[in-house]
């Protein structure tokens, strides 16, 4: 399974209808890609202090690479590709994308529901 993650700077001049418009644009697109198995998205909120200007965000899972590249062409059929980067803080560089494999995924479940202890060093 794969984990498709993107991460907006979405430029203070853009009017938040505009911002939402293109949101539903890439659920829309994620919605219509067979082999797409959960998305969710949003605005940034309070907290860790490291979002290096990152305003918006979004995860798009999806069973397979062949469907993730399904889903990248869906963004090309509608525009809302280059709507995403025409909101975005220098276009395309005011987006960072990734995709990870989540095929082995672990839950609090899988440490005999003890939840693991972390820090920052």
């Amino acid at each position: 399974m794969i984990r498709h993650i993107v991460l907006i700077q979405v430029s203070e001049n853009i009017p938040a209808d505009q911002v939402k418009e293109v949101l539903v644009g890439v659920e829309a697109a994620a919605f219509a890609t067979p082999g797409m198995r959960a998305f969710v998205g949003g605005v940034k909120t309070a907290g860790s202090g490291l979002s290096q200007g990152f305003t918006h965000g979004y995860t798009i899972d999806f069973f397979d690479e062949e469907a993730r590249d399904i889903y990248l062409v869906e963004l090309d059929r509608d525009g809302i590709g280059r709507r995403l980067s025409d909101i975005a803080v220098g276009g395309l560089g005011g987006v960072l994308a990734m995709n990870i494999d989540i095929s082995d995924i672990k839950t609090p479940e899988d440490n005999g529901g003890k939840r693991l202890q972390a820090r920052w060093i």
